[in-house]
């Protein structure tokens, strides 16, 4: 023995112990020899609130000065009131008030972290520059991983006019946005992400068992400790409802709305500029725009907007579906863009384009069967969009504002190639569904009175189609019929209900694989006794050939905004998993 080590004799005693305590018998559980009273846990964990309260209130004074140290004990606070939660998880009392100090704890955590600098991809940097640690994120049943997201967004975005209910539970956790990268030069994501594509998600700053803390410990404080070790989790409310804390299950706290607030702020209202001024910025280009990272497997819901509108006339729509766990899972919201002034035609023949394009990036081994069954929905003029994507025209639009046939005007080669696609194409073949909504089919009687008057003069049409226009004029006279011999029509002269265009687009029929539905407006009665949507006649809306047709009674502008229109588009997405098979 005098050979042995002081570590050596450590580790004999401790064997001795255990021995002894194997052997010996268990002490009652009302006292004994070694019996050791327990503390109270509702005690216990009372003193972990008032420690995350006491700590919470100091990191936001520390914050208010900008002073580093705050991230430290934010997080410190944080820790504190998961703690109660772990030590007394059959108190409601502990669960509500500890919640709370979590959520401004991990709120104040994030802030303070971003701001400086310490919140990246790679996870939360903690301690001293000397001696960081860095704790990892992870994404719970969210669509992308940690390295693609941009930002976590912690506080609240401000309201929107746009949408008139905000979704959200109570619950364990913080709700945050996470801005999702655009993605690489060429890449899906970058060709068709929006100005912000934002995700609804929770923060969990998951620990492992609370130990009890030493007199040091409480002797140095929070900001003197090692940090205990946890997990960032960024998790989907959607697909995951409750959080693990010990033996306790609370709810996991939810906002399904923050994420499109998040979008509707980062995106400038181009409604009334894109009507009168378009192609004037780049703002009011025409482009296809995925709301959410493409998922494989989703079907695609294409929402195209109507006349001096832009997308987000449909975040309010977008937002009660996002309620739906069967259209979270099922399906990804996507949105055609575009100023409402410019050619009609044109913006048909870009939005055909982009669906091809984008079908053909996401899929171009064509074996996504969610990609060749999509869906089309279209409000007012955009309805009309959509309809334009699932007929064939074969002469009858180009003979509705031409005298002479195609192939014996007078053009240039680079002319000809512009104008062919928006008088001549096929129907998309992936479209298997289109939703009509307040959709003027045989125009609308506005178009025609002094307010569609006025319009029509305010459009200041793009230079290029009119240049273009003069030009194939000039080199084919009298080849245009009536007023489009004179010059380029607007969206408001083709809303006419006089328009040989519109009429000849009423008149094409969709092919049989496409599945049509209308969504009517009836607010108003005329003098005549007739309903419309004080925009639009219920006669004009109307198209033979649908399988479904209901009345909504909504002005023109909120007949999107219903919840009858919202059950019925529901109810439409649920027929259309069944009938594709998917």
């Amino acid at each position: 023995m005098r050979g042995m080590t002081a570590c050596g004799a450590v580790l004999v005693g401790c064997a001795i112990v255990a021995a002894l305590t194997a052997a010996a018998p268990a002490a009652p559980a009302g006292g004994g020899l070694f019996a050791r009273e327990q503390p109270d846990p509702f005690v216990v964990a009372q003193g972990h609130v008032k420690q995350a309260r006491d700590w919470g209130t100091a990191a936001a004074k520390l914050a208010e000065q900008n002073d580093p140290h705050a991230v430290d004990l934010f997080y410190a606070a944080t820790e504190a009131a998961w703690n109660a939660v772990w030590t007394c998880p059959g108190s409601r009392e502990i669960l509500c008030e500890a919640s709370e100090l979590y959520a401004a704890a991990l709120e104040g955590l994030l802030e303070t972290a971003c701001a400086c600098g310490r919140l990246t991809e790679q996870g939360l940097a903690l301690g001293p520059s000397w001696k960081r640690i860095v704790v990892p994120i992870q994404t719970k049943a969210l669509a992308v991983d940690a390295s693609l997201i941009e930002k976590i967004v912690a506080t609240p975005p401000p309201g929107d006019s746009r949408i008139t209910r905000h979704h959200c539970r109570g619950g364990f956790g913080l709700p945050v946005v996470v801005r999702v990268k655009p993605g690489p030069p060429g890449s899906p994501g970058q060709a068709f992400a929006p100005d912000r594509q934002s995700l609804a998600a929770t923060a969990v700053l998951r620990f492992k068992m609370p130990g009890d803390e030493t007199f040091l410990q409480t002797f140095a404080g929070p900001l003197a400790r090692d940090h205990a070790p946890a997990i960032l989790d960024l998790a989907n409310p959607v697909e995951i409802a409750a959080v693990h804390i010990g033996q306790a299950r609370p709810l996991l706290a939810a906002d399904l709305t923050a994420p499109l607030l998040d979008v509707l702020e980062g995106s400038p209202k181009a409604g009334l500029t894109g009507f009168i001024q378009p192609y004037g910025r780049g703002d009011t280009q025409p482009r296809l725009e995925f709301l959410e990272p493409h998922q494989p497997g989703r079907i695609p819901v294409v929402f195209i907007h109507g006349l001096a509108s832009d997308e987000g006339t449909w975040f309010d729509l977008l937002n009660e579906l996002r309620t739906w766990p069967t259209f979270h899972r099922r399906y990804e919201p996507w949105v055609f863009h575009y100023p409402t002034g410019a050619s009609f035609l044109q913006s048909a023949a870009v939005l055909r384009r982009e669906l091809r394009k984008a079908v053909r990036t996401l899929d171009p081994e064509g074996t996504d069967r969610a990609l060749q069954n999509m869906v089309l929905v279209g409000h007012s003029m955009g309805g009309l969009h959509a309809k334009l994507a699932v007929v064939e025209p074969g002469t009858a639009i180009w003979d509705s504002v031409a005298a002479r046939p195609f192939d014996t005007m007078q053009m240039r080669p680079e002319v000809r190639q512009f104008m062919a696609p928006l008088f001549f194409f096929e129907p998309l073949p992936f479209v298997k569904r289109v939703v009509f909504i307040a959709t003027p089919h045989a125009g609308s009687s506005l178009a025609s009175r002094a307010v569609g008057r006025v319009a029509s003069v305010t459009v200041r049409q793009p230079p290029q189609i009119r240049a273009i226009y003069e030009e194939v004029g000039a080199a084919n006279p009298g080849a245009f019929q009536g007023d489009f011999e004179n010059a380029v029509p607007t969206t408001v002269d083709i809303l006419e209900p006089t328009s040989t265009i519109l009429q000849a687009i009423k008149e094409l029929r969709t092919p049989c694989w496409v599945t049509t539905h209308s969504v009517i407006g009836t607010a108003h009665q005329s003098l005549t006794g007739d309903a419309d949507d004080c925009v639009v006649p219920a006669s004009s809306a109307r198209l033979p050939g649908t399988v479904s047709e209901i009345e909504v009674p909504a002005t023109h502008t909120k007949v999107h905004h219903q919840p009858a229109t919202v059950c019925e588009l529901e109810r439409i997405l649920t027929q259309h998993l069944h009938e594709s098979g998917l």
